[in-house]
């Protein structure tokens, strides 16, 4: 695939960079790397790609670095064979960030996205300005898991969990107002490649917080989710803020899952005063 720019190793001002570096993973690299603010790279959920943060984008983009790029698996990038573990999506990112040059940078993950940049902070405290983890699960109580892994089934079956995660994810009157949005959500998860995205969804489904040391990411952490997320609850994200040594939680009125996008001025509000 062409690049916008020969230059890999980082966007100069007025350029946009787009690539596949090792292994195949395809990146946006927006933003003057002058402007002084930082780099933020954006991680996007299960089923997704990083259209979903189209928003975060122009909003951050005049005064920070802003990497998005897709998963193992999604939009454009490789989907390699072989079972894969939240390992294989935190190395993806180590060498995303190798090969950007960034010794260290800001990660916010949505979601599946969270769970990926959680670990990832959890291994190398030190290459991390800050976290952010919007929408992303944590210590599922038994009923919680047994709700997604029904779902993992249902989707390896040949279901289709379209419908049933778009009312789960947007409330009713956004989706009424901007149906648009939704729609284009809807056609980002019906054009999934399905083994990527089976493979994506079991490490969602079978995640384990007790594997990951939260002690170990001292960083400065915002846990963020919808007052009315029914899969990353408000219980999650203040259990979670509370694990974490220097994090506090924020529950966002009104919302459920797709905070990102039904939520965006609020979200983008909250990022930026907590990552510039």
């Amino acid at each position: 695939m062409a690049s916008d720019t020969d230059t890999v190793g980082g966007a100069r001002q007025g350029e946009r960079l787009r690539d596949r570096i090792h292994g195949g993973t395809y990146f946006l690299d927006v933003g003057d790397p002058e402007m002084g603010g930082g780099a933020v790279v954006l991680i996007h959920g299960v089923g997704l790609d990083h259209r979903m943060w189209d928003a975060q984008e122009q909003a951050f983009a005049s005064r920070l670095r802003v990497v998005r790029y897709d998963m193992l698996g999604h939009g454009r990038s490789a989907n390699p064979p072989g079972e894969r573990n939240v390992i294989d999506f935190v190395h993806q990112l180590d060498q995303l960030l190798m090969n950007l040059n960034f010794e260290r940078a800001s990660l916010v993950g949505f979601s599946m996205g969270g769970l990926v940049a959680r670990a990832f902070a959890g291994r190398h405290p030190e290459r991390v300005e800050r976290l952010v983890l919007v929408s992303t699960v944590y210590n599922r109580l038994e009923a919680e898991r047994a709700a997604v892994r029904a779902r993992y089934a249902t989707a390896e079956a040949g279901g289709d969990l379209t419908e049933a995660a778009l009312t789960r994810w947007f409330s009713p009157e956004f989706a009424e107002v901007h149906p648009d949005a939704v729609a284009a959500v809807r056609g980002r998860l019906q054009a999934n490649d399905r083994d990527g995205f089976l493979r994506a969804y079991r490490v969602f489904a079978e995640a384990y917080d007790a594997e990951e040391d939260l002690a170990a990411i001292a960083c400065p952490s915002l846990v963020i989710t919808g007052e009315l997320d029914s899969g990353s609850t408000p219980a999650m994200a203040r259990a979670m803020a509370a694990e974490l040594p220097n994090a506090e939680a924020l529950i966002l009125p009104g919302l459920r899952h797709m905070v990102p996008i039904e939520g965006s001025g609020v979200l983008n509000r909250a990022l930026l005063a907590f990552l510039t």
